[in-house]
């Protein structure tokens, strides 16, 4: 065999050991991508798993439409997270008043979250109906309602279908959590 044959031999062999170095790196690349991915899977999956679920559940009451102004068992919260309610929802958005509860407990019925809250309880009510209705702007006025509430037990209370979340003052990051995690999961699914 010549020498120039030898080299060229000696070249497609080093070529052949080059190709298959490379290939090796970009296995061992894509194999720490991977890795690095589910790193990042797990630990978000563990993140998520360890934050509080907002609110109380609060057994439903089932489903029941009534005429308007028709009697009915009491509720089981206050205010009520699911039962006895009106045909007629409520327009999401901010009221300055109260709306009758069987009112509200159709919009949860359909995914809405209530933000119940009682000036008489608020040092500051007209600082938190002001954070109110951004929050009610912030969210698209989809799906929410913030609503006076008069001779409640608690200054604001937070309320969605079997879910309930009451507090002394106004905490946004509290009631943006609750908002999140709640809205829109009510027993009927609606597009409002």
């Amino acid at each position: 065999m010549s020498k120039s044959a030898k080299r060229r031999k000696r070249r497609l062999k080093e070529e052949a050991a080059e190709r298959r170095q490379r290939s090796q790196w970009i296995w061992i690349g894509a194999g720490v991508v991977v890795v690095l991915l589910l790193i990042g899977v797990v630990a978000w999956s563990i993140q998520k798993a360890n934050q509080p679920i907002p609110g109380e559940a609060v057994p439903t009451q089932g489903q029941q439409h009534i005429a308007v102004g028709q009697t009915h068992p009491s509720y089981n919260s206050d205010p009520p997270t699911s039962g006895w309610h009106y045909d007629q929802p409520a327009d999401a958005g901010f009221y300055e008043t109260s709306l009758p509860d069987e009112r509200l407990v159709h919009n949860l019925e359909h995914g809405h979250v209530i933000i119940s809250y009682d000036c008489a309880k608020l040092a500051d009510c007209e600082d938190v109906k002001t954070e109110l209705r951004q929050l009610v702007e912030q969210f698209q006025r989809w799906k929410i309602v913030a609503v006076a509430r008069e001779n409640a037990d608690a200054a604001i209370a937070l309320t969605a279908w079997g879910r309930i979340d009451k507090m002394d003052s106004y905490d946004e990051d509290r009631v943006e959590a609750f908002v999140r995690r709640w809205r829109n999961r009510g027993p009927e699914s609606t597009p409002e």
